[in-house]
């Protein structure tokens, strides 16, 4: 049993159930506010009750300073985070691979001084980082434009800054899988390009496709946390001027894991849950991906080994 894959299915799928269903079992909804109580026990002993409140059992993952229940905006948000990071990488693996694989298998294999320095290689050399956030920091703070919009553009952005990587990883697969005798065989009995490509290059990079599909989920679920860190949110960034202290506050206008995490990060001497549970909850995420990332390369591993019979 490939208990590695076991464990990143177990742990992605949870997480994904629980976040599109979740919201018909949570304690609150997300308009709920906690309201502010004086409460005496049968002691005497009085307890004032007002947000930001910690983890309770009426509010298992505790409450904002505003008094909204953290569970119900991180089920909130988990549509955007789910559905854009999935979007995201399979326009990557879609445009890249193809473009990679046609690159790799129709190229000349003849090095030139452009193919030295293919247009792609100069792009990775530029972190995404930089790249993503030059674009966005002028549109995404206190934006015109809805959620939604804003969520595409991003999307739209962090896609085609990714594509010239995967399409690099492919076109190299594809020329190494070009060299193979089955291959070589195909065109010398006068199969056409496109009669190779499908029936022979296709099934020979399914694996890679599917591996290569959950890295870039991980990745970027990790570009758009360094993307928080610099208060660029998914779906936009609300920013308010505190009278006192007079230093900005930035809100995620969608609840997105990660936007819930960079807007608490002023919390980590105090109020520490509203950084912890969402950073860890994007953590879990992350790591069941890239667990099933290792339990992939580990099953074809397996299943395409060679063993000697005596």
């Amino acid at each position: 049993m490939n208990r590695t894959l076991l464990a990143g299915l177990t742990i992605t799928v949870l997480i994904i159930l629980s976040s599109f269903f979740g919201h018909y079992i949570a304690p609150h909804d997300l308009n709920e506010h906690l309201a502010v109580d004086y409460q005496v026990d049968e002691n005497g002993i009085a307890t004032l009750i007002a947000p930001p409140s910690p983890p309770s059992a009426a509010y298992p993952f505790g409450t904002d300073k505003y008094g909204l229940d953290l569970m119900a905006k991180l089920l909130d948000g988990a549509k955007y985070t789910i559905i854009a990071t999935v979007s995201i990488a399979l326009t990557r693996i879609c445009i890249g691979g193809v473009l990679g694989m046609l690159l790799g298998f129709l190229g000349t294999s003849k090095t030139s001084r452009a193919g030295r320095l293919p247009i792609w290689n100069m792009l990775n050399g530029i972190p995404i980082l930089i790249i993503v956030w030059m674009i966005m920091i002028g549109i995404s703070m206190n934006p015109a434009s809805s959620p939604l919009k804003l969520t595409l553009i991003l999307s739209i952005v962090m896609a085609l800054v990714g594509i010239p990587t995967v399409a690099s990883t492919v076109k190299e697969k594809t020329m190494v899988i070009r060299e193979k005798q089955f291959i070589l065989s195909a065109k010398s009995i006068g199969a056409s390009q496109w009669t190779i490509i499908r029936t022979h290059l296709l099934p020979h990079l399914k694996e890679s496709f599917i591996i290569l599909f959950v890295q870039e989920i991980v990745l970027i679920l990790e570009l758009c946390g360094q993307l928080a860190i610099f208060h660029i949110f998914v779906g936009g960034t609300i920013v308010y001027i505190n009278p006192w202290p007079e230093l900005p506050e930035y809100i995620s206008r969608t609840n997105e894991w990660s936007g819930l995490i960079g807007q608490a990060r002023s919390n980590l001497d105090i109020n520490q849950w509203l950084l912890f549970i969402p950073l860890l909850v994007y953590t879990v995420f992350i790591l069941g991906f890239h667990l099933i990332s290792l339990g992939l390369e580990k099953m074809y591993k397996q299943r395409f080994a060679k063993f000697s019979n005596i």
